[in-house]
């Protein structure tokens, strides 16, 4: 077995071991998508906090977002999306400072 080597799921050449870590990385990543409007201050706040700590991909939303918003019951903007690595999400309309909490305390980027 040379050149492998003994990891905790089992024996893997170091171009394994790297693209396998990296695949484990990406699991752990969570992603955002943060509908906003122009000049629009809960949205920046937002997209400012979550940005921190993961990636974040913004979309001002036009006349079909607005409509499609409401029709679920959103009111306000931003319109934010938490995909999570395990294929789970999490949305909400507003600056909710409390599920933005939720992602980022404990966070050491945020002190």
């Amino acid at each position: 077995m040379s050149g492998m080597k003994r990891v905790s799921y089992g024996y893997v050449s170091r171009t394994e071991q790297a693209i396998v870590e990296e695949l484990t990385r990406e699991e752990k990543r969570m992603q955002a998508i943060i509908y906003t409007k122009a000049h629009c201050q809960k949205c920046r706040r937002t997209i400012f906090k979550l940005s921190r700590i993961m990636p974040v991909q913004t979309i001002t939303a036009d006349a079909d977002d607005y409509e499609r918003f409401r029709k679920l019951g959103y009111r306000s903007m931003p319109v934010v999306t938490i995909y999570k690595a395990d294929g789970m999400h999490d949305r909400w309309c507003d600056l909710r400072v409390d599920k933005i909490k939720q992602y980022t305390e404990g966070k050491s980027c945020l002190k």
